[in-house]
């Protein structure tokens, strides 16, 4: 007898220890933002590309590139490797 195929979604693909990392100190730098009410939010990984959307008072800011700047040291600083970090906005990348 043939068992009915359920259709179910698709568990999320396993995250590497990697990109664990990378989430975690996008983590820890947010309140740093938030209190000067700007935020940083984790879009995506892609190889050694993170991209990040700046929301609040990041938008716009003539700091932005310097923020983005110190987010890839201590990304970078974190992983042990070169990455580049990409604004959602500088990107084709779209929010799901």
């Amino acid at each position: 007898m043939l068992e009915q195929v359920v259709d179910m979604p698709l568990p999320p693909p396993p995250v590497s220890e990697r990109d664990a990392v990378i989430a975690s100190v996008i983590a820890e730098m947010r309140p740093v933002l938030q209190r000067d009410g700007g935020d940083i939010e984790l879009i995506t990984i892609e190889g050694d590309m993170v991209v990040v959307d700046m929301k609040g008072s990041c938008v716009g800011c003539v700091l932005a590139s310097v923020t983005l700047a110190g987010v890839r040291k201590k990304l970078m600083d974190a992983v042990g490797g070169l990455l580049r970090v990409m604004p959602l906005s500088a990107t084709t990348i779209r929010r799901s």
